[in-house]
């Protein structure tokens, strides 16, 4: 859970840096589930540091990585700052090339959540840490930095930010609707995130979201492994009958995720 301070801090900024979440042995095992799960799911495109790998991270094959979503260091955040309705939706893993551009995560100022990012290295200003410019998830800031964007002809290091500087461990914390982007790093910069999604309630947050599903059926192909499934059917299955799981899946069905799926 998140301190006062943490809250308000995140709340008015629309992100948070959380020290030492994960121990050492937490560590070794995203580390080994990490490697093993790239390189076997990219068998027939070895990373060769030019293009991005991304991967689900919910099958039976890494049992850490999909158990975060439900792991009460991230979930009850996710909980204390959505509510407690809120939607567990991917755990993943990527690897990184270059610079990533000024982002938000969302096409839509109604459709929101938290996106954990956590970095596998230590990363710093020039070494790819994550930036973020702070209010940029609030109106009517994140609609003029939207429009201003592409005229501004800024570097990327020239935008005004914050840089979450991590060590492996860390969690940063980010509202999805919060601009955000990395300058510098290796051309293999090992991140990965858990994402919640804040349970629609208004027409308007209802429609945004199910775009947001509808778009996500593309996401495997965009990273060339088009005949993999975005949801694990072992995760989708739910075996141990979790009742928070269940409760996630059904809503996100509800939502068309699946079908677009």
């Amino acid at each position: 859970m998140l301190t006062e301070q943490q809250y308000l801090h995140f709340q008015t900024f629309g992100f948070v840096v959380l020290r030492q979440v994960f121990t050492s042995d937490d560590y070794n095992q995203l580390d080994a589930e990490f490697n093993s799960a790239l390189e076997a799911a990219y068998r027939h495109a070895p990373f060769d540091g030019t293009t991005r790998h991304w991967l689900p991270m919910l099958g039976p094959s890494t049992p850490f990585f999909a158990s975060l979503l439900e792991d009460d260091r991230l979930c009850k955040v996710a909980e204390q700052l959505y509510g407690e309705d809120t939607l567990g939706i991917i755990s993943d893993a990527n690897r990184y090339v270059g610079d990533t551009r000024w982002h938000p995560d969302t096409g839509s100022i109604h459709q929101f959540g938290v996106k954990f990012a956590f970095y596998l290295e230590p990363v710093g200003p020039d070494t790819g840490a994550l930036r973020v410019i702070p209010g940029s998830h609030k109106q009517p800031y994140h609609d003029a930095l939207k429009q201003a964007m592409p005229d501004l002809n800024m570097n990327i290091q020239e935008i005004p930010a914050y840089i979450c500087t991590s060590e492996p461990g860390d969690v940063v914390a980010f509202d999805l609707r919060c601009f955000h982007a990395s300058y510098g790093g290796a051309d293999d910069r090992r991140m990965c995130t858990c994402v919640y999604y804040n349970n629609p309630k208004t027409p308007e947050q209802d429609e945004a979201t199910r775009k947001q599903a509808s778009g996500s059926g593309k996401t495997s192909a965009t990273y060339n492994r088009p005949d993999d499934p975005l949801f694990d059917p072992h995760w989708l299955a739910n075996p141990a009958g979790s009742p928070k799981r269940q409760r996630w899946l059904d809503r996100m069905q509800e939502l068309g995720f699946f079908e677009a799926a």
